[in-house]
């Protein structure tokens, strides 16, 4: 079964509005806060050379920060969901579910773990927010959604 670009874009973009739509109602109900002009600043310094802030917040501003977080954020889900799809195709020979898709989310929980929270200041696995198991716990839901949102993305590109 071949993966197209049409899938993994129906399939990415679908999977991060379900995702937003949950982050959104996170936030109005835990006060969790997305902050992704601060993903859109860690990028540009990125693209300088510079990969860990001690705290993001005290980095200087960049031009288009909060357009670029939302990029990088839509970018990453897109690329999440080509190797979903592929996994899917050409190793396990199986179409997506809510299972696998749900599966698939909980270990992409890694790169903000282990590459984005640190990065911004947060230390590997939140540790130096100061609310490490909240970080932890938000993430991890964050990202079961967003593999629920994958299945929901291949159920919505099967309609096509």
């Amino acid at each position: 079964m071949d993966v197209s670009w049409l899938e993994i874009l129906v399939v990415g973009v679908v999977a991060n509005i379900v995702t937003d739509i949950y982050e959104f109602l996170l936030e109005r109900g835990l006060g969790k806060n997305r902050d992704w002009h601060y993903v859109g600043r860690w990028v540009a310094y990125l693209g300088r050379g510079v990969f860990r802030h001690d705290d993001i917040q005290d980095t200087p501003a960049v031009r288009r920060e909060l357009i670029l977080g939302w990029a990088f954020h839509y970018l990453v889900a897109i690329v999440f969901a080509e190797i979903y799809l592929q996994v899917l195709s050409a190793i396990l020979e199986q179409p997506a579910s809510l299972w696998n898709g749900l599966g698939f989310g909980v270990v992409t929980v890694l790169a903000p773990w282990l590459i984005l929270i640190p990065g911004l200041g947060g230390g590997f696995f939140g540790a130096k927010t100061g609310r490490t198991g909240f970080v932890l716990l938000a993430s991890l839901s964050v990202h079961a959604v967003f593999g629920i949102g994958l299945y929901l993305g291949a159920l919505v590109f099967a309609t096509i």
